[in-house]
């Protein structure tokens, strides 16, 4: 396999246009614009997912599914603090002196205003799946009273 070299493109980054503007500058303000007209589609889903996990908000609970399969339980921890979520997991190993793996990942998630705090319960699978459940609050549908009409007549006196 050949492996073919291109020049550098940082040199551009900083290359000025329009005044004090750069073409890293123009990038990154078109890369938020569209971040930013993308963000009504993100925010009416009510499932989401990435290649980490899956979040499911519907009527009646709100769920987090995530893989944490490389993860083994006793390295995991979900912690609830001012209606967020956090979901950590913190793994090493150490074979001899020059080699090691670590992986770790926080994943932080604001809680619905509906969701049942009281509710929130977290399962691993075997399969390294990791599920944080809860309830959400029950919204009552009002309730209507009938009000009878009252007929008066008007009857004209002579």
């Amino acid at each position: 396999m050949a492996l073919l070299a291109f020049p550098s493109l940082s040199r551009w980054h900083n290359f000025p246009i329009e005044g004090r503007r750069t073409v890293g500058g123009l990038m990154n303000r078109l890369l938020e614009d569209f971040e930013d007209s993308l963000q009504p589609f993100w925010e009416c889903s009510t499932a989401s997912k990435n290649s980490f996990g899956e979040i499911v908000d519907d009527k009646d609970s709100f769920g987090i599914r995530l893989d944490v399969s490389h993860f083994r339980p006793e390295e995991l921890s979900v912690k609830m603090q001012d209606g967020r979520l956090f979901v950590e997991g913190h793994h090493e190993e150490r074979n001899d002196q020059h080699s090691s793996v670590e992986r770790h990942f926080i994943r932080k998630y604001t809680i619905p205003e509906t969701v049942l705090q009281d509710s929130l319960e977290s399962q691993l699978s075997d399969q390294g799946v990791l599920r944080i459940t809860a309830k959400k609050k029950t919204v009552e549908s009002p309730q209507f009273t009938n009000i009878p009409i009252q007929f008066n007549s008007m009857k004209s006196e002579k």
